[in-house]
């Protein structure tokens, strides 16, 4: 964790980077192919569109928010919450590099992800996963999260059961 540091974004060129790293780990880890990387680049375009229209009308409250790990420079972890509407906020984008896996920095996103959440008064966080991110589940389950659904899909070019776990901040 050390010479690890959070902050919030986006800054021009953080969703080129989430989208990057998503689109390279999970292909190499997990063999998604580029529909997976075209799905995760249509929910940045809608997160960016979001966050630029609160610019030209602010509200309430924010559409959503980036947080970034960076080590010298670089970006090594990713984790952003969206307003969904009816008090509900959706986790998005949480990635760590392998390089900086085991090290406590997503255990610090999420951390900083629910601490906002709850400063914003969210009445529940959902998000939506895949099966085998086993270290991300046990991070979910162990802030709280119960896993609410479990469906088998073939998408992105693999065979996977789709999964969303749920948080009652209420």
């Amino acid at each position: 964790m050390v010479g690890i540091n959070l902050r919030t974004g986006p800054r021009p060129g953080d969703l080129g980077t989430v989208l990057a790293m998503h689109g390279e780990c999970y292909a190499r880890e997990h063999g998604f192919d580029e529909r997976f990387e075209a799905h995760v680049a249509h929910g940045l375009a809608r997160f960016a569109a979001a966050l630029g229209a609160a610019r030209d009308a602010p509200a309430a409250r924010e559409p959503g928010r980036l947080w970034l790990a960076e080590r010298d420079g670089e970006v090594v972890g990713t984790i952003a919450l969206t307003d969904e509407g009816d008090d509900v906020a959706q986790l998005r984008w949480f990635l760590v590099d392998p390089s900086a896996r085991g090290s406590g920095v997503g255990r610090r996103l999420l951390r900083a992800l629910l601490d906002h959440a709850r400063r914003e008064r969210f009445a529940r966080v959902v998000l939506w996963t895949v099966s085998g991110l086993d270290a991300a589940a046990r991070l979910y389950t162990d802030a709280g999260f119960r896993r609410a659904e479990r469906h088998p899909v073939r998408q992105w070019g693999a065979e996977l059961d789709e999964l969303r776990y749920d948080l009652d901040l209420a």
